[in-house]
């Protein structure tokens, strides 16, 4: 490789690390989002002040939903940064940032003959919105999805060298994932462990099951370990919900989320929009597909059976498919360094970006009048301006100019232009998105009367745990019956949601309004209190 390339690499290097640095600096400045980030940063929360490590809970009731990795690595976050929302947000980004390594390292492994600098893989995980989005996010995906790329990848160094240390790394990332999601690791973990012979050297496949079962053993110790001790803690209730309802009952039957089988074919498609208009990434794939290597069947061996089985349960959300992404992004670099550019390949992503500003610049004109509903993507396009966004939109088109030659240099370009827009969308849409959805301010006056009794009328989902600082669990009582709660607590206080049409939100409360917001787009939230004092 000449000084020159090596001096272009180190500066698009350069470049992914510095708008990569500004995107996680804007989305740290994000509220917590209700219901799911306000929620698990209530147990986190509550998990601190109670000093109860094994047993999660949620309005200090034992919580089952979820295993405890990200509770833990928020406390630590909180440990070193400070109590806020801020550090718990990093943990993802932090996760993405090793995901990003991982990935890094085995496609090194997987293709070795490729050029220096940012694997192209890494690249394309950067290029893909939904990705960064979801990095960016206070959820357990994000690290369910770095445990398994760790796992894999001692999974691969195992079947090509029989190192023990990667058979004890691919049990401990197991191990790792049981405690970040639970047993959906196994789902994309263990059947490439089983498919070994259509990839693993000869040489290798002595004893190669025994290895297997030895460490996924020891994955399973470590996620016993906890599980145990926090059901024995929790109660036979809590116990059944954790070892049963919330692994195999999923499965059997979603209580949540039900969804067609076909829901991750679009929503993959989705994920991998900008792929999708770049003819290289097809090519490659295609390629790739159809060249039969050690590297091509392990990656099929992730990918194939995490799709299919995430297919089969009824529970489905978009951010279940993410540990599949970095396989999708392995098998279409296999190739990619074999395939013949073309001047015109940039011409998709020009008409994509041209897309994506005309939608925007839509949605900053008449977005309020388009939307009905009260998500969190109807608040962002009412809060974007349109001269905002034609600067957003000439920086990402400009950014995708700029670097042009080989594929790597192009999805640097995606990469930023990526970066840029997402970046520039989540400062503009920063006030406008906090004021609909932040409730901090409601949690500030919550927390000056944290010590009195407090009441919701609708049931809670941990929204006011953290942000007020409770050290107390609140009481759910209907709106109808809160008079006479009021009277067994009269220095007490409720929170009282209503939709803003609702003939309800113009009576009278019983007591004084303490403070009142707009809630969502089409919500009014209130504190009240018995007293007229």
């Amino acid at each position: 490789m000449t000084s020159g390339n090596s001096t272009a690499n180190r500066w698009d290097f350069a470049t992914v690390l510095l708008l990569g640095g500004l995107l996680v600096t804007a989305s740290a400045l994000l509220p917590a989002f209700p219901v799911d980030e306000t929620r698990y940063l209530t147990v986190a929360w509550e998990m601190r002040i109670t000093g109860n490590w094994s047993l999660p809970t949620l309005n200090f009731e034992p919580y089952s939903h979820k295993p405890p990795l990200l509770f833990w690595l928020i406390n630590a976050s909180w440990s070193v940064l400070g109590v806020a929302v801020w550090p718990a947000r990093l943990v993802g980004a932090a996760a993405t940032v090793l995901v990003l390594i991982l990935t890094h390292r085995l496609e090194r492994l997987l293709a070795p003959a490729q050029s220096s600098g940012p694997a192209l893989s890494v690249l394309m995980l950067l290029g893909l919105p939904l990705f960064l989005v979801l990095g960016c996010s206070i959820m357990f995906d994000m690290l369910l999805t770095m445990t398994v790329s760790g796992a894999l990848l001692a999974l691969w160094i195992a079947g090509r060298s029989g190192d023990w240390r990667a058979f004890l790394a691919y049990g401990a990332s197991i191990g790792l994932g049981l405690l970040a999601k639970g047993p959906v690791v196994l789902l994309f973990t263990v059947p490439a462990a089983l498919l070994a012979p259509c990839w693993i050297a000869p040489e290798h496949r002595r004893h190669w099951y025994l290895r297997i079962a030895a460490a996924i053993a020891l994955g399973a110790l470590m996620g016993l370990a906890w599980a145990l001790r926090a059901a024995s803690i929790g109660g036979a209730e809590y116990a059944e919900m954790l070892l049963w309802t919330q692994s195999a009952g999923r499965i059997a039957s979603s209580f949540a989320h039900a969804r067609p089988f076909w829901f991750y074919v679009p929503v993959l498609l989705l994920f991998c929009v900008p792929l999708l208009v770049w003819r290289p990434a097809w090519t490659s794939l295609r390629r790739s597909i159809k060249t039969a290597t050690p590297g091509r069947n392990f990656l099929l061996s992730w990918f194939l059976p995490g799709l299919f089985g995430l297919s089969l349960i009824s529970g489905k959300q978009i951010h279940y498919l993410l540990p599949v992404l970095p396989a999708v992004a392995l098998l279409v670099s296999l190739s990619l360094h074999h395939v013949e550019l073309r001047n015109a390949d940039r011409f998709g992503w020009a008409v994509l970006a041209a897309g994506i500003l005309l939608v925007l610049a839509v949605l900053a004109m008449v977005g309020r009048h388009l939307y009905t509903d009260d998500s969190a993507l109807a608040s962002i396009a009412t809060q974007l301006s349109l001269p905002g966004v034609l600067v957003t939109g000439a920086l990402a088109v400009g950014a995708i100019a700029c670097f042009r030659g080989s594929a790597q240099r192009m999805l640097v370009g995606l990469a930023a232009a990526n970066s840029i827009l997402l970046g520039s969308l989540t400062l503009q849409s920063r006030n406008g998105v906090a004021g609909l959805f932040d409730l901090q301010p409601l949690a500030n006056v919550m927390q000056r009367l944290r010590d009195r009794p407090i009441a919701v009328a609708q049931r809670t989902r941990g929204e006011f745990g953290f942000l007020a600082r409770l050290n107390h669990p609140v009481d759910h009582v209907p709106e109808t019956e809160l008079p006479s709660w009021f009277l067994r607590h009269p220095d007490g206080i409720a929170v009282i949601r209503c939709r803003s049409n609702a003939h309800n939100c113009d009576a009278p409360f019983p007591g004084r309004v303490l403070y009142r917001k707009e809630y969502r787009l089409q919500e009014i939230i209130s504190i009240v209190s018995a007293s007229m004092n």
